[in-house]
């Protein structure tokens, strides 16, 4: 039994493992969808960068960038 839950384990942390793993290509374009989304907002420099992680299950995902300056909009009544 122990080896069943042992084996079940490893599977386990082989299967999160590869869910947390986002290709170049992949990670590419979510930052290329979030900088036209701050473009929006802000004057970017550069494209945003991110930080990705899973820990048992739920990822964690932080996004930075830099800007020149933050646009001006009007806010809707």
């Amino acid at each position: 039994m122990r080896r069943t839950i042992d084996a079940f384990t490893r599977v386990n942390n082989v299967i999160q493992a590869d869910k947390a793993v986002m290709s170049e290509a992949c990670k590419a374009l979510v930052l290329q969808d979030f900088a036209e989304k701050f473009n929006e907002y802000f004057d970017l420099i550069g494209l945003p960068r991110m930080e990705l992680s899973c820990k048992n299950g739920v990822y964690s995902v932080s996004v930075a960038f830099e800007a020149e300056r933050i646009k001006k909009f009007n806010v809707l009544k």
